[in-house]
Order: structure tokens, then C-alpha cells, then sequence
């Protein structure tokens, strides 16, 4: 794991307003995109090993990934998360499913 993947993860366990929006500059910089959806994988991959699961914050992620950035990042994990449907990787799927179902009705 690389420095900056784990100076992002307690940003992604807080999730505050000013994490948010420092995840966000990360994911709009094209050359930090890659590092900000490693650490959200990692940060899923964490849950996937723990003993207990709390979904709820990992959904609340992923919403908030739907809801707000560009598609592209979506997508990708949309994909990730598929491929090996873990129990907090399907979490991370239905906040993006929920995110998304938000921006359509807010672009609608």
C-alpha cells in the first residue's frame, strides 16, 4: 500500500465534509484518480477481512461516489467490485446503485 493510499484511508473511515471533499479533489486529478480508487478498494478490502461487516459506511461511499463523481470511477468500481462479490464489495455496489438511482432524479 502507498503512502498516499494510506494517508486517504482514515478519510474514508471519517467521511466527513472535508474528507469528502479532499477524496473529491483526488478523484477530479486525473494523475491522483488511480490512487484515490485504490484506496477505496483497500478501504473495502479492509471490511472484507474483518470479523463483523458495517455495511452502512460503505454504502454510504459508495452513494456518495454515484452521486457526485465522473463516471469513469464508477465504473471502475462497479467492475472491481463484481469480480470477486464479497460481502462488503456488494455493499459498495448497491451505494453505487443507490447514488446513481439520486443523480437521475436530480438531472431529471
Amino acid at each position: 500500500m502507498t503512502y498516499d493510499v494510506e494517508a486517504l484511508l482514515p478519510r474514508l473511515s471519517s467521511f466527513r465534509p472535508s474528507d469528502r471533499s479532499e477524496l473529491a479533489r483526488w478523484f477530479a486529478d486525473g494523475s491522483r484518480r488511480a490512487t484515490a480508487l485504490s484506496a477505496v478498494k483497500e478501504f473495502v478490502e479492509v471490511w472484507d477481512r474483518a470479523k463483523w461487516l458495517e455495511a452502512y459506511s460503505i454504502e454510504r461511499i459508495g452513494k456518495w461516489i454515484a452521486k457526485t463523481q465522473p463516471k469513469i470511477v464508477v465504473e471502475d468500481l462497479e467492475e472491481w467490485g463484481s469480480r470477486y462479490p464479497t460481502e462488503a464489495r456488494q455493499a459498495l455496489i448497491e451505494g453505487l446503485r443507490l447514488g446513481a438511482q439520486l443523480r437521475e432524479k436530480e438531472t431529471a
